[in-house]
């Protein structure tokens, strides 16, 4: 497992021109500051009492994530 991850990043760093690692970084950094601003939004929701949890759709999830 070690061995194809590092031979993953080898050949990507050989194959992936400079200016797509840079869009890459882009993207990531957007990705970052959005899901921030999400962490944001719903810390100032459960602050205010504004967040409610959907015990229905929770409880699918954990049971799907148990399958």
């Amino acid at each position: 497992m070690i061995g194809s991850i590092k031979a993953s990043t080898i050949y990507n760093s050989i194959v992936t021109p400079k200016n797509e690692d840079k869009k890459n970084e882009q993207v990531t950094q957007t990705q970052s500051s959005s899901n921030n601003t999400r962490i944001k939004e719903l810390a100032a929701m459960i602050e205010n009492g504004e967040y409610k949890v959907d015990i229905n759709v929770l409880s699918k999830k954990i049971a799907d994530s148990l399958i």
